[in-house]
């Protein structure tokens, strides 16, 4: 987990690109860059590392931040734990996530999963001060993970509900990793669905709060894509170093809303971290 300005600016990319906030939340890779089998995703226990974060990107996001800076350093605190098949999990890699492991069978975990939607308000950007405050949303909804030697597949639908936004998500993903030596290397593809509601609530601008800079405008259903590439390499018991690339592709609708800083669809994103497991 990140210093709050960068957790927010990360999270409303990940919304753009992926149709949520935390589309990848508990998704899979930290088990793919652990070689993680079905079972051992079972096992009781937890996890925590602290560290610091570079990162860079592409694009700004909202309207208002074409002069900030691409690129940086952060903080970073990430932390699990699992108990008789509660778990609850928070780290840069997938998100926030808590729920209980409802059943499974050899190669497959089914879960009960809940977390979160970040909202967008004027802390995003000034130039947000006009607009009505996009709230957080919970989520609720239902995960399957599967697992075959070096390959995991993960199905999840959820429900999002808020105060003023109710509707649905979906996403499949589909990862494979390799060893060498120490060097554990991974690949993942994304794709994501996501309701007209979710859609509008955040990135629409209503008749009641448009104007010049911010027109009327209304999003529909849409589907996007992810890819990412990374590795790790484990330096000793107590240090691991861990780099990734990301790639999203949103979609034209997204890129057309009035909060955007520009209509581009591409998103490209990079960290390299350094971490003390204890």
């Amino acid at each position: 987990m990140m210093n709050n300005l960068n957790i927010k600016t990360i999270a409303a990319a990940i919304m753009l690109v992926t149709t949520s906030s935390n589309a990848l939340s508990a998704g899979i890779t930290r088990d793919l860059r652990q070689s993680v089998t079905a079972e051992e995703a079972r096992e009781d226990g937890g996890y925590f590392e602290i560290g610091a974060t570079v990162y860079a990107h592409n694009e700004t996001i909202f309207k208002g931040n074409e002069d900030d800076n691409k690129y940086g350093l952060a903080a970073q605190i990430n932390g699990g734990y699992q108990w008789k098949g509660l778990f609850i999990d928070a780290n840069d890699d997938d998100g926030f996530s808590f729920g209980y492991k409802a059943f499974n069978t050899q190669n497959w975990n089914y879960d009960i999963v809940a977390g979160s939607i970040n909202g967008i308000d004027s802390d995003n950007s000034d130039n947000f001060e006009s607009l009505r405050e996009r709230e957080s949303a919970g989520t609720f909804g239902l995960r399957a993970t599967g697992f075959y030697d070096n390959n995991i597949f993960q199905v999840e639908a959820k429900k999002i509900h808020g105060d003023d936004v109710d509707g649905y998500q979906a996403s499949v993903f589909a990862g494979t990793s390799w060893q060498y030596q120490n060097f554990t290397t991974y690949a993942i593809a994304g794709l994501h669905y996501s309701s007209s509601e979710v859609n509008d609530y955040y990135w629409g601008v209503r008749a009641d709060e448009a104007s010049i800079e911010f027109p009327e405008y209304e999003l529909k259903a849409s589907t996007t894509v992810s890819a990412e590439l990374g590795f790790s390499y484990p330096i000793n018991d107590s240090w691991e170093f861990k780099s990734k690339l990301n790639y999203a592709y949103g979609s034209e609708e997204f890129s057309k809303s009035p909060l955007r800083s520009d209509d581009s669809q591409h998103f490209v994103s990079g960290t390299a971290s350094i971490s003390y497991i204890f």
